[in-house]
This record gives C-alpha cells, structure tokens and sequence, in this order.
C-alpha cells in the first residue's frame, strides 16, 4: 500500500516539474512582449553570380576578326632588279664608232688618252679641221674639237662647221693656241664646245 502511494506521488511530481514549460507555451503574453521569430536558414544559392554571367557574356561576345596577311617583302633579288628597270642612256662612243668615227690613236701616232681631252676620235675624211669628239673613260662625251690652222686665219679664210647631231647641248667653249701635234703639225688653234660643266671638265685631265 504504501509503495502504491509512494509511486503515485513521484508521478504527480513528475507531471508539475514538466508541466512548467507546458504551461508557458500556452499561457497568455503581456501585450509588450513581442513573440519571437523563428530563425530562417537561408537557402541554398541556386543561380549563378552575376559577375560570373557577366564574364560569360563578355567572353562570348568576343569575335575573332581575320587580320588580312602582310604582303611578302621582295627579296634582295627582285628590288635590285626593280631599280635597273629604267633604260640605260646610250652609249655614244658606240653610235659615234657606226657612224664612221675612228679613234685617233689608230690613225696617227697620237696617245689613247689624251690628258685634258680624253679619249679623242674623228672621221678621217674631216682631218685636219674635225670635228673631233672626245671621251672620258667611262664613254661620256664630254667634247666636240675643231683645229684651225694660223695660217687659215692670218689667210681670212672662212670657217664653217657643225657639231655632230648625238653630241647634245653645250656648257660652255673655250679655245686655245697649240703649236702642233701628230695629225696637226702646223701651229692652230684648238676650238671647244664643252658638252659638261667646268667642275666635271677638270675630272678628265686626270
């Protein structure tokens, strides 16, 4: 009997101890209290970041342009080729040689080249008079010579000649006495048209 009444003592203590918090949830709040929320997990992120989609977008948006090629540089050969492309100037000592000019070292004893004159020739019907036509070593006409004896002019003998048609214009003229040389032994007087200026005038004396 007495253990019956002894359990059903611990019971009821039981029942008031966990009744407490039992009767708090149901008891009524002071109007003041504010009733706390329940705390809200945030959800899981699903989307994807802006700055993310941004990048993608920027990424995609890249288009990629074909450079046009570079034309291919010529080679060393072609340019040189290039600049040799303008026609040479004729060769006057050439066209002077098919007209019938002869040097006039093959026929009197006369130097080939002759300081101050260069290289001379003449067609041998016109000797002693000329013209005469004069060369410098890289076949450049420099010259057109005529020779007037003293004795045609102390005689007041006309004088008529022509420079060659291939000589071209002319700088500058000059004459000189000479007292004589193969192919014009008697004293004259050395007429020149110079067909270059005087500074190149000085280079064929060398």
């Amino acid at each position: 009997m007495r253990g019956a009444r002894f359990g059903a003592a611990v019971a009821l203590l039981g029942l008031i101890v966990d009744a407490g918090p039992l009767a708090a949830q149901f008891a009524p709040q002071p109007p003041w209290v504010i009733p706390e929320q329940p705390a809200q997990t945030a959800p899981a992120q699903t989307t994807v970041p802006r700055a993310h989609v941004a990048r993608r977008i920027k990424k995609s948006k890249k288009v990629k342009v074909a450079r046009p090629a570079k034309p291919a540089r010529p080679s060393i050969a072609v340019v040189h080729k290039e600049r040799h492309a303008l026609p040479l100037p004729p060769n006057l000592r050439k066209i002077a040689q098919r007209e019938g000019y002869k040097r006039v070292s093959d026929l009197v004893n006369f130097p080939k080249f002759f300081p101050g004159l260069g290289v001379i020739f003449v067609k041998p019907d016109t000797l002693p008079s000329g013209p005469y036509v004069c060369f410098d070593r890289r076949d450049r006409l420099i010259a057109t010579v005529f020779m007037v004896s003293i004795k045609d002019i102390d005689e007041h003998k006309p004088f008529e000649a022509s420079a060659p048609a291939f000589a071209g214009k002319v700088d500058h003229i000059a004459h000189y006495f000479n007292a004589g040389h193969p192919g014009m032994e008697m004293p004259h007087y050395h007429i020149v048209l110079w067909h270059v200026s005087k500074k190149e005038e000085a280079r064929v004396a060398q």
